[in-house]
């Protein structure tokens, strides 16, 4: 147990709490607080600090995801085509990343009101628009630039067909 060097009387602290420098004070209790892509967990004698900014992968063996913002896929269905439906809900700065790996490819759908842009050109706007894979590994990472509606081709690899 720590003491106030003043006062002699002890400083308690809770769960996750650690003494920090107070500019030639006495050290006094305090929280760590995360900040972007850090989880920080407290408990009984133990802080946790945890990075969660590389996102998560999920290997997609079905043939059909709406897929979740900040998360890349390998697209991983044998020889049928797998059809990635954009986010519903985005905000500036999201991501969304497939990789190709099954020679059933990969399709990006888009729902009404969407579109994603790829240079000098655009996908059809709203539902019927989409990008797809020639190629077996083909890959594409898309960032969001307008919240829920408008992606942008970021990196590709591969030869993409924009309808």
């Amino acid at each position: 147990m720590a003491t106030n060097n003043s006062t002699n009387t002890p400083v308690l602290t809770v769960n996750g709490q650690t003494f920090i420098g107070s500019a030639g004070n006495n050290p006094v209790a305090a929280t760590l607080t995360a900040g972007t892509g850090v989880t920080v967990t407290n408990g009984a004698g133990s802080i946790t600090i945890s990075a969660n900014g590389t996102g998560t992968w999920v290997d997609e063996t079905g043939a059909s995801v709406t897929m979740a913002t900040n998360t890349g896929y390998t697209s991983d269905d044998g020889a049928t085509l797998v059809t990635f439906t954009l986010p519903t809900t985005s905000a500036i700065g999201d991501y969304v990343e497939i990789n190709g790996k099954a020679a059933g490819l990969f399709t990006i759908a888009q729902a009404s009101g969407q579109q994603i842009h790829f240079g000098s050109l655009a996908t059809t706007l709203g539902a019927t628009g989409t990008i797809s894979s020639t190629l077996q590994y083909d890959a594409i990472r898309l960032r969001c630039l307008t919240a829920n509606t408008i992606w942008s081709v970021v990196s590709s690899q591969g030869n993409l067909t924009v309808v």
